[in-house]
């Protein structure tokens, strides 16, 4: 049979709390709601769709672009579930079709078992009248049923009106609380009943029924039916918006169905045949139904059956990492029993151009990397967070979100992270890494007034840690995928970075959102532009197969959590301080952030700006000379020990420099000048290197007069160390080798450097010889490939 289904998506979803989408839009375990209910109608024999749409219209059409047989019918106005249906069924007529039609809401996943039994159904009778026990749906509206025969369906708001036709009004309260009503429809009964005096009874075909009767029902209505097209569209146009809620209801057609056709009720039993929801917390735990246990996980992989999936992310590698996968779901049967779960994970990244930038508005240009932080994670009931490593150099730790939350309200996120209670309790567990599980799971928390719900994690990682390639970023990301995703959550790209991006400030350090972009948007083969203020994915890129990048650890690591924090925090502010200045002696220029310095034009006003920042800084005089930013100053100066002296000028030309770098790193890439790209990359390491570097006003006054391009100077950032500088320099002074700098943060970590991909094992073996051995380290360089960026395994 070629049968039709109407879907009525036009509600606004109020108690979902979240109008950035229609309420069908949101992802049920991966996938959006309304897509499910349509895979499961066709698997139950619906091949023709109308969506009625209204409310977030346009979220709905883009949700279901390219589905096949979808039309759409637009409900102007909200005059309830009769006019939104009969806008749907006068659709279907004016395509010709006639017969049976299913209608449901758009926030019910019916199973296909229930709509083959409807279209079946459909077949010997004029409608079909889905109906649940009251105790599966207890605000359902009533089936009145007698002798076995429907009447028709009055709606609890109505049978609660009618309860109150013998109470004085003092009593109205109290009697719709112990009906059962809830707080916005008792409002509405409480104003009707100011309006007008509730009647005792009820006529249904011909019949007179109390409000008792009624209430004592055995059915709910289950909010789904099957229709003969022209018979539904002649008795939908006879209803009116004569009840307590001033809308057409759909649920009169019962009545006139009842006393004008043929009706048969038919009842959906199981719960997991109809699943329904109204609230994120309701979406949260009607998701779960959907997700793979993790032993189905495990012999879902030994199998093959995500084969696509693995090759996707690892290419060549997949092998290996349906292994490790394996150990990890393994260690979290052994530690938290066979639950339901879902699996997340997050790269490594390199930034091949624009470091310490993003937070300056400058952009960067990144690849996602072939390692990564794998998660296994299943919902909690409660409120705790409890993380467990496949590496037991990890150990175990929880937290309760709410205890940590605490019952203080705070405007701002940087309000809460500075308050003295939390400072102490990050502060006594300085360096662990459950403050990165705290850092995205509290972030997310602080965004949203519905409890999350808590969760059990294990991790397994395979990032090398303090090497530049921020592991510990990639444990954030991981971990708000997973927060995302188990509590049904809408955040755009953007937002997901940003919330990344400022959650990690928990942990001390004032970074921007760079490495959590690179982790979020990667594409495998590709690296990508990433713009910030405002966060925007810019144009990717083909990385040639003549190139490599190779990645040499230092072997020192960079202690971010630690004392390296106060000197990454100091670097922000002397950004901060100089911009400032530059920004109020030169209004003429309009900028908003350092990177609107580095497109002043001609090249030698920029530095005849500079001229006008201090090549040094103490607080005291940044204070004196900035009345204007007094509590900016004291906000950026309490992020870190004082350093005594701010480095201004190096600083800022490193800056500017560096966002003039990292613009023109696509458009060489484009031309696939490899040479300019690595003659970039030296000039940018240079800008890190241990020493100081002159920048006098004689040397800005010389570099005027030249009109010297600003992306081939490298300032004063000094982030780098000793080691980390010889081994740049024994990189370029390989054979084919392009350029090198250092990768992340700094203070440690990694070098990054562009290769002869045909030269890249001679390289490495060079540097094993005059690095490695000499200083008894473990080889550590690699070549990493362009992988593909987070995401969530259902």
């Amino acid at each position: 049979m070629n049968t039709a289904a109407i879907l009525l998506c036009a509600g606004k979803g109020t108690r979902m709390n979240d109008d950035s989408k229609n309420k069908v839009c949101f992802e049920c375990a991966g996938v959006p709601v309304i897509k499910r209910i349509i895979d499961n109608m066709r698997l139950g024999g619906v091949s023709r769709f109308v969506v009625v749409v209204g409310h977030q219209s346009r979220s709905v059409m883009d949700c279901l672009d390219g589905e096949p047989g979808v039309v759409y019918a637009y409900q102007k106005e909200q005059k309830g579930t009769g006019h939104a249906a009969l806008c749907g069924l006068r659709a279907l007529g004016t395509i010709g079709y006639s017969g049976p039609a299913i209608v449901s809401m758009g926030d019910k996943i019916i199973s296909p078992s229930v709509i083959s039994s409807l279209i079946e159904r459909a077949g010997r009778c004029k409608a079909v009248w889905g109906v649940q026990p009251v105790e599966a749906n207890p605000g359902g509206g009533r089936v009145v049923v007698k002798d076995g025969k429907p009447f028709g369906v009055v709606e609890l708001t109505d049978a609660a009106f009618m309860t109150l036709a013998d109470l004085p009004p003092e009593e109205y309260q109290s009697k719709l609380e112990k009906i059962g009503l809830n707080a916005k429809k008792a409002q509405k009964v409480l104003k009707l009943a100011k309006e007008r005096t509730p009647e005792k009874t009820k006529r249904l075909g011909g019949e007179i029924f109390t409000a008792d009767e009624i209430l004592a029902s055995s059915f709910s209505n289950a909010g789904l039916y099957c229709f003969d097209v022209d018979q539904a569209i002649e008795a939908i146009g006879t209803f009116n918006a004569s009840n307590a809620q001033g809308e057409i209801y759909l649920t009169d057609a019962l009545e006139w169905f009842s006393g004008n056709s043929t009706v048969e009720l038919y009842e959906v039993k199981k719960a997991d045949d109809m699943k329904t929801y109204s609230t994120k917390t309701d979406l949260r735990s009607m998701g779960v139904w959907f997700m793979r246990s993790a032993s189905e996980f495990r012999s879902d992989i030994t199998a093959g059956k995500l084969d696509g999936e693995f090759t996707r992310l690892y290419g060549e590698n997949s092998d290996d990492q349906k292994e490790r996968y394996t150990v990890l779901i393994d260690k979290f049967i052994s530690k938290f029993g066979d639950r339901k779960v879902v699996i997340t994970r997050s790269p490594g990244r390199l930034n091949l151009m624009g470091r310490h930038v993003d937070h300056r508005g400058g952009g960067i240009n990144v690849m996602a990397t072939d390692s990564d932080t794998v998660f296994i994670c299943s919902p909690r009931d409660d409120d705790l967070v409890s993380i467990s490593n496949v590496d037991p150099s990890y150990p175990d730790r929880w937290f309760s979100i709410g205890w940590m939350m605490g019952e203080k309200k705070y405007e701002k996120w940087t309000d809460f992270i500075e308050d003295k209670r939390i400072k102490e309790m990050i502060g006594l567990s300085r360096g662990d890494w459950s403050n990165y599980v705290k850092s995205a799971v509290l972030r997310v928390q602080f965004d949203n007034d519905v409890p999350l719900c808590g969760m059990d994690m294990v991790a397994y990682g395979n990032n090398p840690v303090g090497a530049g390639i921020s592991s510990s970023s990639s444990i954030v990301v991981a971990v708000m995928e997973a927060v995302v995703a188990l509590n049904c959550l809408n955040y755009s790209d953007r937002e997901f970075v940003e919330l990344c991006g400022e959650g990690e400030w928990l942990v001390g350090s004032r970074g921007g959102a760079g490495d959590h972009a690179a982790m979020k948007c990667g594409k495998r083969g590709k690296i990508t532009h990433i713009g910030f203020k405002p966060f925007e994915i810019g144009g990717s890129a083909a990385f040639s197969d003549k190139y490599a990048i190779l990645v040499a650890n230092s072997m020192i690591q960079s202690k971010k959590a630690e004392d390296s924090k106060d000197t990454f925090n100091a670097k922000v502010t002397a950004c901060e301080i100089a911009f400032m200045i530059l920004k109020r002696e030169f209004p003429e220029n309009d900028m908003r952030e350092l990177r609107d310095v580095a497109k002043v034009r001609p090249y030698s006003k920029i530095y005849e700006m500079l001229k006008a920042v201090p090549e040094t800084m103490t607080r005291g005089s940044a204070k004196a000379l900035l009345p204007e930013y007094r509590e900016k100053l004291d906000r950026l100066f309490s992020s870190h020990a004082d350093p005594n002296i701010y480095d201004l000028r190096g600083v800022a030309l490193f800056g500017i420099s560096e966002c003039a770098r990292s613009d023109r790193f696509m458009e060489a890439l484009d031309d696939s000048d490899y040479e300019f790209i690595g003659k970039m990359m030296k000039i940018s390491h240079d800008g890190d290197r241990v020493g100081k570097t002159d920048l006098s006003d004689e040397v800005l006054d010389r570099l005027a007069e030249e009109n010297a391009d600003v992306a081939l100077q490298c300032g004063a950032y000094g982030c780098s160390t000793v080691q980390i500088d010889v081994l740049s320099d024994l990189l370029n002074g390989e054979d084919g080798v392009l350029g090198s700098e250092l990768v992340g943060a700094g203070l440690g970590g990694c070098v990054i450097a562009l290769v002869e991909k045909d030269k890249a094992d001679a390289i490495i073996e060079k540097l094993n010889e005059k690095y490695y051995d000499i200083y008894g380290y473990e080889h550590g360089a690699n070549v990493f490939t362009s992988a593909c960026g987070s995401s969530v395994l259902y």
